[in-house]
C-alpha cells in the first residue's frame, strides 16, 4: 500500500500543471487510497510504514488458527467422577441383622466403587458400618479392628483358584461364639457374592483362623486344601455342607476337605457310622452310611443352621414358626414329652428326602436328614434287619 501511495504522489506532482479537474480527481484518489490503508491498521497501530515480513508457510497458519488449549480450572477440568465413571461397577455387602437371634441372619445393602479392586472394597465397605439410615434399618456392624497394625493397613485379600483368603492386619475382639458367626457370615456372603470366589479362609492377625477356639487352624484344612465342612455350614434336606445324601464315603471326605472314619473299628458293610477325622473341631455329627453311601446324617451340634435358620437349641415354637404347617408333629418314641418334627419337602425331586428336629418337648437336641427309610430308623443301623440290603 505505501507503494501506491508513492506512485500516486509522483504522478500527482507531475500534473501539477494540468487542468484543475484532473488534478482534483487525482487528490481525491490519493485521500480515498490513504482511508483505505488507515482502515485496514489495528486501531492501536500507528500509521507509519513497516517493512512487511515474508508471508508464513500454511503449515504455520494451520497451527495457529487452531484453538489454544485451556488453562486448567476447577471448572473446566475433568472431576475425578467423571473421569472414573466408565469403571465404577455396584457390590453388595452383607451386614448382621441387629435383633436377630439367628446369627448368619444377614442383609445386603448396595455400594457403588470405582476401584478394580472391589473384594477388597466392600470388606472395606464392611468394616465401615452401615450407615446412620440402614442402622435404623436393624443392620448391625462386625466387630471394630483395634490395635496397630502388622502389615501397614487393615487387612490383605487374595483369590486364588477360588479360595478367597482375607487376612486381618489388626485385632478383631469377638464377644463368643455368635458374634464370631455373624463376622464369618457376613464376610463369606459379601466375599461369595464374586464369582471367582467359592470358598473363603479368614485369618486374624496372627495368622490363625479367625474365631477358631481349637488352635488346630481347621479353616486350612489338611494341607493345602481348604475345609470345606464346618460347624458353620447349612443344613439342607439334601446334605450338610457340601455333603450330600447318597454319596460315598469317598466323595463325601473329598467334599469336606477331609476324611470320614468308622465310628467302630469293624464296620459293617451293610450299615455303620462315619465320623469326621477332626473331632478336635468340636463338630458333633454322624454320618450313616448304608451299602457304601451317605443315608443320613445326625447333627447334634448348636452352630450349624437349616436354610431356614432353625438350629440344635431352638424351641418347638421357633421351628414351628419357621416352618409352619409344612411340619408334622408326631410323639418321639421311649420318650414321653419329646417329639418329631419331620419337614416333608412339596418337590417331587425330594420327596423321599425328610428333615427331622428331634426334642425334649421344649428344645431341638438334635436335627437328622436323609433318605427315608433310613432316616425314619428309631436305633439307626440297630433297626436294619439282620441280612437286610
Amino acid at each position: 500500500m505505501t507503494y501506491f501511495l508513492g506512485k500516486i504522489s509522483q504522478y500527482l506532482a507531475k500534473f501539477q500543471k494540468i487542468q484543475p479537474a484532473y488534478s482534483a480527481l487525482l487528490g481525491w484518489l490519493l485521500i480515498s487510497l490513504v482511508g483505505l490503508s488507515a482502515c485496514g491498521q489495528p486501531a492501536n497501530q500507528s500509521n507509519v510504514s513497516t517493512p512487511i515480513s515474508p508471508p508464513e508457510s500454511d503449515l504455520s497458519e494451520t497451527e495457529l488458527s487452531q484453538p489454544e488449549s485451556p488453562t486448567p480450572n476447577s471448572a473446566e477440568t475433568q472431576s475425578p467422577d467423571r473421569t472414573e465413571s466408565r469403571v465404577q461397577r455396584r457390590v453388595q455387602v452383607f451386614f448382621p441383622i441387629a435383633r436377630s437371634q439367628d446369627p448368619t441372619n444377614v442383609k445386603s445393602v448396595w455400594r457403588t466403587s470405582s476401584s478394580q479392586g472391589v473384594a477388597q472394597f466392600a470388606i472395606a465397605q464392611l468394616l465401615a458400618g452401615p450407615t446412620s439410615s440402614e442402622k435404623q434399618q436393624g443392620l448391625a456392624t462386625v466387630p471394630s479392628l483395634t490395635g496397630e497394625s502388622n502389615c501397614g493397613q487393615d487387612f490383605t485379600i487374595s483369590i486364588n483358584n477360588g479360595v478367597a483368603q482375607l487376612q486381618f492386619c489388626r485385632n478383631m475382639i469377638h464377644d463368643g461364639i455368635a458374634d464370631s458367626v455373624r463376622t464369618t457370615t457376613a464376610i463369606e456372603k459379601t466375599l461369595k457374592q464374586f464369582s471367582t470366589v467359592s470358598h473363603v479362609i479368614i485369618l486374624d492377625k496372627n495368622g490363625n483362623c479367625l474365631g477358631d477356639e481349637s488352635g488346630d487352624n481347621l479353616c486350612l484344612g489338611k494341607g493345602s486344601t481348604p475345609v470345606k465342612l464346618t460347624p458353620l455350614s447349612q443344613i439342607a434336606i439334601n446334605g450338610f455342607g457340601p455333603v450330600n445324601i447318597g454319596m460315598t464315603v469317598d466323595q463325601a471326605s473329598q467334599a469336606a476337605g477331609f476324611d470320614l472314619i468308622p465310628v467302630s473299628s469293624n464296620p459293617n458293610p451293610v450299615c455303620s457310622y462315619y465320623k469326621p477325622t477332626q473331632l478336635s473341631e468340636g463338630l458333633n455329627a454322624n454320618f450313616m452310611v448304608r451299602n457304601g453311601r451317605i443315608a443320613r446324617i445326625d447333627i447334634q451340634d448348636s452352630r450349624p443352621t437349616t436354610v431356614s435358620g432353625a438350629r440344635v437349641g431352638d424351641t418347638e415354637n421357633q421351628v414351628k414358626s419357621l416352618y409352619g404347617e409344612r411340619l408334622q408333629v408326631n410323639p418321639l418314641p421311649n420318650s414321653e414329652q419329646g417329639h418329631f418334627l419331620t419337614f416333608v419337602p412339596q418337590s417331587q425331586r425330594d420327596q423321599n428326602l425328610r428333615l427331622k428336629f428331634a426334642t425334649d418337648g421344649t428344645k431341638v437336641t438334635q436335627i437328622i436328614i436323609g433318605k427315608r427309610p433310613e432316616v425314619d430308623y428309631i436305633e439307626g443301623c440297630l433297626d436294619i434287619v439282620p441280612g437286610g440290603v
